[in-house]
């Protein structure tokens, strides 16, 4: 599933599946269900739509998938989709756009990847924001999301809705009944639930082999480093200064993130091998570490990969934790990835509306339903209220990575365990506390290009702080280096970004 719909990821090459997705015309206004092309106008049948779609799992949906044909009915159209693994699909994207050879439509996983912002400028996309108020789901969307996806103030896709705020604790429940503890609700109780349950013997077990925090890296980031900044008082990814965007590794609030992360370090709160670790959360699974920090979905695969283990375990979820600014917590982008719909495979702007209004059918909340739980008697049973996902290898099939279709989830049916429903409940909470990062609708041109690079300074500096091998003189001497190789030109471009609208 998403957070990123973690990513199970396929080792095939792009698997190209057959399926439909067509849509008739009622005539009228553009929100109107779409109509098939040809000469003859209104109702030609279904409309031809080709589409491109990451996949998350090792098999794609077949062709004949039932739950993919209710929704061909249910659009009218007929849609043929390339289903590329989501490990390869920004690259496999990349080499599709640079060729011209694209389908209709299509899922931009990185929105503001260089090789999109280009294609955008020179005109290869259809620019959708103007024609969205038109259609009675898609004129819901967000407009701070909205600005979260705009390339130079204009919006080239329809983003599909994740929540705002998915981030959270994981937290062994059971671990702090034995110790007889409270959940913490603030960052210094935070800290002393961590030495407790490194120090405590809260699995009963008479040894020291327990830990506070799991740690691993993802990507450039230490997962938790971000939401422990922000339950700090730190800002998320850039924060407004006298009316000047400061990247995060530039506040007092993240030195003393790292200084809080490099005693947990030193006194063995955390895994010592965190700056190896790909995936913390196999910390956590295997029942060594009390806490992980990261979306909140992950809480019931954390917990059933414990019960292997320690069948008595049990995970809590927590979002509200408070530090010098009160509870906060960091907001996301509210998306995954958007459609985009080129110039080169859609000539006309009828055909552009054709394609929108199918959009816009998908995410009524039928359709919504359906891509992501199938069909009842199918791929799940609903007894006596209770949610039950078939076990028929078959049927799962047919439903996998619907959820790729989706487009709006604000009125999807909440199945599933406790803690999937508590997950649910947290993220509609944490919008109300959510901190944006308010440089999140700007480009810099020289973060498009040294991007990647620049990160890498930061984040092996603050790894290097925590581990102790560098002080705070030669942090300093990172983040000089960091302004250097074209940080200052980042921060120059992003308040010329900033200004234009701030006027």
């Amino acid at each position: 599933m998403n957070r990123r719909h973690r990513k199970t990821l396929g080792k095939a090459g792009a698997l190209l599946t057959t399926a439909a997705l067509v849509m008739t015309a009622c005539g009228g206004n553009e929100g109107d269900a779409v109509q098939g092309t040809g000469d003859g106008g209104a109702n030609q049948g279904p409309l031809p739509l080709t589409m491109m779609l990451p996949t998350y799992s090792p098999e794609q949906m077949p062709a004949d998938s039932p739950v993919l044909k209710q929704l061909e009915e249910k659009t009218n159209t007929k849609l043929t989709v390339s289903w590329v693994p989501s490990s390869s699909y920004t690259d496999k994207l990349s080499a599709t756009v640079a060729s011209g050879e694209l389908p209709k439509t299509f899922v931009a996983l990185e929105p503001k990847a260089s090789f999109i912002v280009n294609a955008a400028r020179s005109g290869m996309f259809w620019e959708v924001g103007p024609h969205l108020k038109s259609y009675p789901n898609l004129s819901k969307m967000s407009d701070l999301v909205l600005k979260n996806i705009s390339i130079d103030g204009k919006v080239y896709g329809v983003y599909r809705e994740r929540d705002l705020a998915r981030f959270g604790l994981m937290i062994r429940q059971d671990w702090l009944t034995n110790l007889g503890l409270q959940p913490p609700k603030t960052v210094d109780e935070l800290y002393s639930v961590l030495k407790a349950f490194a120090t405590g013997d809260p699995d009963k077990n008479g040894k020291q082999d327990t830990l506070g925090l799991a740690v691993g890296m993802q990507g450039n980031n230490i997962a938790g480093f971000k939401d422990i900044l922000v339950y700090m008082g730190g800002p998320n990814e850039w924060e407004l200064q006298d009316g000047k965007l400061v990247p995060a590794h530039m506040t007092d609030a993240y030195l003393s993130a790292m200084k809080f992360y490099k005693k947990l370090y030193d006194e063995k709160l955390i895994n010592q091998d965190f700056a190896i670790v790909q995936d913390g959360r196999a910390v956590m699974n295997k029942g060594q570490a009390g806490l992980w920090i990261d979306n909140m979905l992950d809480g019931k695969n954390i917990e059933e990969n414990i019960k292997k283990v320690h069948p008595d375990a049990n995970i809590n979820l927590i979002n509200r934790i408070s530090g010098p600014k009160g509870e906060r917590t960091r907001a996301g982008s509210g998306y995954l990835g958007m459609y985009m719909i080129p110039k080169t495979s859609v000539k006309t702007e009828a055909e552009l509306k054709q394609i929108l209004a199918y959009l816009d059918k998908v995410s009524e909340k039928e359709n919504q339903n359906l891509m992501k739980y199938g069909m009842e008697g199918r791929q799940f049973t609903l007894e006596n209220g209770t949610y039950k996902p078939t076990q028929d290898a078959k049927a799962k099939a047919e439903v996998t990575d619907g959820n790729q279709f989706m487009i709006l989830q604000n009125e999807v049916v909440s199945y599933g365990t406790e803690l999937e429903k508590l997950s649910t409940k947290l993220f509609q909470d944490n919008a109300s506390i959510a901190l944006a990062n308010p440089a999140a609708p700007f480009i810099s041109n020289t973060e498009i290009e040294k991007g990647k690079e620049l990160s890498k300074i930061i984040a092996d500096a603050t790894v290097k702080f925590i581990m102790g091998a560098v002080d705070e003189a030669g942090w300093k001497q990172a983040v000089d280096k960091w302004l250097q190789s074209g940080g200052s030109k980042v921060i120059e471009e992003m308040n010329a970004e900033y200004a234009k609208t701030a006027k």
